[in-house]
């Protein structure tokens, strides 16, 4: 009789460890399917870009960990956005040539900097005003921040993404202009209407 309540006991809660999980991931993939539905992509767009990064990552730690590390890639509809700060030419001119190299790639914006004396302190800055515009982003309500990527090196942003209009792609100009630190604002965001 033991034996029989103790294996109804530890069924039950695997059954319950079970469907919770499912329940989680049914959860997590319609959460994911929410927030895709609401970028300007379509699903396959998405998909496309999601397996263009992945390539390009493995293709930088490939062939030069140093690029890998020290370069943030962003990509929407097949355009390459390249930022951050390498100590060499060669290394800049290595990280277009290898994004070039993805099939589906239809545009590379290299906006790599080169520099030999950026230090832990300017990186935590630029993380740091990265952090307040996304923040800003979020919570501006009449701004879809899922559309925006944004970059800072050495207090320059960088934005990539798709706009609804031009009212919303000022207020996320405006967002980044009144953030402290900002030296500078680099746009390549499209407009909705734009768009091909």
């Amino acid at each position: 009789m033991k034996k029989n309540i103790y294996f109804r006991l530890t069924a039950t809660f695997f059954l319950l460890l079970i469907i919770s999980g499912c329940q989680t991931a049914f959860l997590t993939g319609a959460s994911k399917a929410l927030l895709i539905d609401k970028e300007e992509r379509s699903f396959n767009n998405y998909v496309e870009d999601t397996i263009i990064l992945a390539q390009l990552k493995n293709l930088y730690f490939s062939n030069n960990e140093k690029i890998f590390f020290q370069i943030s890639i962003d990509v929407l509809e097949g355009r390459v956005l390249l930022t951050g700060s390498v100590e060499q030419i060669d290394e800049r001119i290595e990280a277009t040539k290898l994004a070039w190299a993805i099939e589906g790639v239809n545009q590379v914006i290299n906006e790599i900097q080169i520099s030999n004396d950026e230090g832990i302190l300017d990186y935590a800055d630029d993380l740091i005003m990265k952090t307040k515009i996304n923040a800003k982003l979020l919570i501006d309500k009449d701004i879809l921040n899922l559309n925006y990527s944004v970059e800072v090196v050495n207090g320059i942003v960088y934005l990539i993404g798709i706009s609804q209009n031009q009212a919303e792609l000022d207020a996320v100009i405006n967002i980044c202009e009144s953030t402290f630190g900002v030296k500078d604002i680099i746009s390549y965001v499209r407009l909705k209407d734009n768009l091909n």
